[in-house]
């Protein structure tokens, strides 16, 4: 009961930008602040395997949706107890591909060849988070044959309110070719205005995600 209280996973849409039909949520860890009152971003996000599953069942068990993504760390990506029972549960309780691991920080080729086995053999999927932002072509290059998406983040690109610039442009540009050519998954986040979504169908960008589409919600707020 401790855990469930302390922890809980919100929901944010990941959108189909024409349609704006949901394709899938990302959940995002948030920690129970009592002298807030409030859920607020966790000072860690280093969370063990059980609360991980515990948590994730119980946002699932909210969502008509079933595809969602789950954030790891460095380190969680390297536990071999946290593959395992994300690989468990996925084969157990989920259908191939419903289930997209982000990797927030950047791994190794060679830990992602070897700690990529049991996911791709439970059907789950890789992602690297914030492309162009936090992780630079030249760090990444050689993992993308290993990673189904890869998710631009407008929003550490530039400050609330400011403008996009060309260079901003360019990069997304770049990145969604770099998904093209590789037969990947792309998603556009930090979507915040119109000429966000302007922009994204001008690229040719179809998935998007962001807090003008939809902010983060506690998953039962998805229900209706």
């Amino acid at each position: 009961m401790f855990v469930m209280m302390r922890y809980r996973y919100f929901a944010q849409p990941i959108e189909n930008i024409s349609t704006q039909r949901v394709i899938a949520y990302e959940l995002l860890l948030r920690e129970w602040q009592p002298e807030q009152q409030q859920w607020q971003r966790p000072g860690c996000f280093e969370i063990d395997a059980t609360t991980t599953i515990t948590l994730l069942r119980e946002a699932l068990s909210h969502l008509k949706t079933k595809r969602v993504s789950v954030n790891l760390t460095k380190q969680q990506f390297l536990d071999p107890a946290m593959a395992q029972a994300i690989a468990d549960f996925a084969k157990a309780e989920l259908l191939p591909r419903q289930l997209t691991v982000e990797l927030m920080d950047c791994p190794s080729l060679a830990d992602v060849k070897r700690m990529g086995v049991p996911y791709r053999e439970a059907g789950v999927l890789l992602a690297i988070d914030d492309v162009g932002s936090d992780h630079s072509y030249e760090r990444i290059a050689t993992l993308l044959p290993y990673v189904n998406t890869i998710k631009f983040a407008l929003q550490n690109l530039r400050q609330q309110g400011q403008r996009t610039s060309e260079a901003m442009i360019e990069s997304l540009h770049f990145w969604f070719d770099q998904a093209e050519a590789q037969q990947m998954l792309f998603t556009f986040e930090g979507i915040e205005n119109q000429a966000d979504v302007d922009l994204a169908s001008h690229v040719g960008v179809t998935r998007g995600q962001g807090y003008f589409l939809s902010q983060p919600q506690e998953p039962a707020a998805f229900q209706s």
